[in-house]
C-alpha cells in the first residue's frame, strides 16, 4: 500500500468517526434531529430533481413537454445517436451543495457519503416501482481507481445491492484512459468514450433487466456507451445521484 492510499484510508476512518449514522447533514454539516441524511434547511433548497422531466434521461424540461431535445435526436434512425437504455433516474440536481458533496465522494475520499446517496437513489426507484435483476456499475480506468482509491459508481452500486438484496456485477471494463468528460461539449462527449469500454461475461445478462449505476449523469454519453455493450439484456435502466442539467 502506497502513502497516498494510506492517507485516503485514514481520511475514510476519520470521516466515519465524524459522520456516523446520519448525525450530520451530508450537504451542510448541521446536526440532524431525524433519520434523514439531509437537514430541514437543505431540504428547502433546490436540491431535488423534480418537476417536468424528460421521460428518458430525467433532464428538466419545459412544462407540457415529455422529451428533451437531445432524446428526440436519439429517436431518429442514426446509429451513433441511438439510445440503448430505457430510462434513467436521478434524485438530485447537480449544483451548489449537492455538487460539492458529490465531488467529495468522487475526489476527496468521502466514502461515508455513499450509503446516504444510495438511499436517496433507492427512494426514487421505490417511488417508480422499478424492478430489475442485476446491478452494474459504470467502470473507472485502473489509473483513476488507484488515484481515488475506489470507483464511486461501484461503491454506490454495492450499497444499492445491499438495499435491494440484488447482485452487483463488475462486467464493464474501462481499458482506455479518456479525457475527462466535464471538459467536453455535448457532441465531444458522445465520441469520447468510443471503444474505451469493453464487457466480459455478457451471458449473465441474458433476458435480465439491468440497473446501470453512475455518480452523475450529464449528457447520458457514459451510460449510453455502457448500455450499448449489454446486448443480451432484456431491458436497461440507469441511475445516478444527480442530474447535471444541460443549458
Amino acid at each position: 500500500m502506497n502513502l497516498k492510499q494510506m492517507i485516503i484510508n485514514l481520511k475514510n476512518i476519520i470521516f466515519d468517526k465524524l459522520f456516523p449514522n446520519n448525525i450530520k447533514c451530508i450537504l451542510c454539516g448541521r446536526d440532524l434531529n431525524t433519520e434523514n441524511s439531509i437537514c430541514d434547511y437543505c431540504m428547502k433548497e433546490d436540491i431535488f430533481n423534480t418537476g417536468s422531466r424528460c421521460i428518458f434521461c430525467d433532464a428538466k424540461i419545459k412544462d407540457g413537454n415529455k422529451i428533451c431535445d437531445h432524446c428526440k435526436e436519439k429517436t431518429k434512425t442514426i446509429a451513433s445517436r441511438k439510445r440503448y437504455f430505457s430510462k434513467c433516474f436521478c434524485p438530485l440536481n447537480y449544483k451548489d451543495k449537492v455538487r460539492i458533496a458529490i465531488l467529495k465522494l468522487k475526489s476527496d475520499g468521502a466514502k461515508y457519503l455513499a450509503p446516504h446517496f444510495a438511499k436517496l437513489i433507492y427512494q426514487r426507484l421505490q417511488e417508480e416501482k422499478l424492478n430489475f435483476d442485476i446491478i452494474v456499475p459504470v467502470p473507472s480506468h485502473p489509473k483513476t481507481i488507484r488515484k481515488r482509491g475506489y470507483n464511486p459508481a461501484e461503491i454506490l452500486a454495492i450499497e444499492l445491492g445491499k438495499l435491494y438484496n440484488k447482485p452487483v456485477e463488475n462486467i464493464l471494463i474501462k481499458n482506455v484512459l479518456t479525457p475527462n468528460q466535464k471538459f467536453l461539449d455535448y457532441n465531444e462527449r458522445q465520441e469520447n468514450l468510443k471503444d474505451s469500454i469493453t464487457i466480459q461475461n455478457n451471458s449473465i445478462l441474458t433476458n435480465k433487466t439491468i440497473l446501470l449505476v453512475d455518480d452523475v449523469i450529464t449528457t447520458c454519453a457514459t451510460i449510453n456507451t455502457c448500455a450499448s455493450l449489454m446486448k443480451k439484456a432484456k431491458k436497461i435502466y440507469a441511475c445516478s445521484i444527480a442530474r447535471n442539467q444541460l443549458n
